[in-house]
């Protein structure tokens, strides 16, 4: 039984939403669990060359991106993560210090014997310490 769900979304591909939020959302209505989604964005390097408020406002446009997802997925009450780093890396850290137990990602469909898993997705699954959905396409 579930009791916290992250679903992580790319605000930049509906697949990584599309399938997976009305999945995750039917899962916390199951298990009466909560919601949380995740976004990850690169690592912003902070380069002598460049000027000291590079990349401000990153956050806040990923933020509000996922934001409108989620409220036209009938989700506005869903809190969002904004993390910086490596897509997995991320997913997997917040997954594990906050608790989630079970964490819900898209993939996309492929053919049959190549059923498509990306090395996120991949490295999602192989590490977390709770349970994967993987949601097909």
């Amino acid at each position: 039984m579930a009791t916290k769900i992250l679903l992580p979304i790319d605000h930049t591909d509906d697949r990584s939403w599309k399938k997976a939020l009305p999945v995750a959302l039917e899962q916390a209505k199951l298990y009466g669990a909560e919601l949380h989604a995740v976004s990850v964005i690169p690592e912003i390097i902070k380069l002598p060359n460049l000027p000291a408020n590079y990349g401000a406002g990153a956050k806040d446009h990923v933020r509000n991106a996922v934001a409108a997802i989620l409220a036209n997925g009938n989700a506005a009450d869903v809190p969002v993560h904004i993390e910086e780093g490596s897509v997995y890396r991320e997913i997997l850290k917040l997954a594990h210090k906050d608790g989630f137990d079970l964490i819900v990602m898209a993939s996309a469909k492929g053919d049959f014997p190549n059923y498509e898993i990306g090395p996120n997705l991949a490295r999602v699954v192989r590490n977390a310490h709770c349970t994967v959905m993987v949601v097909r396409d």
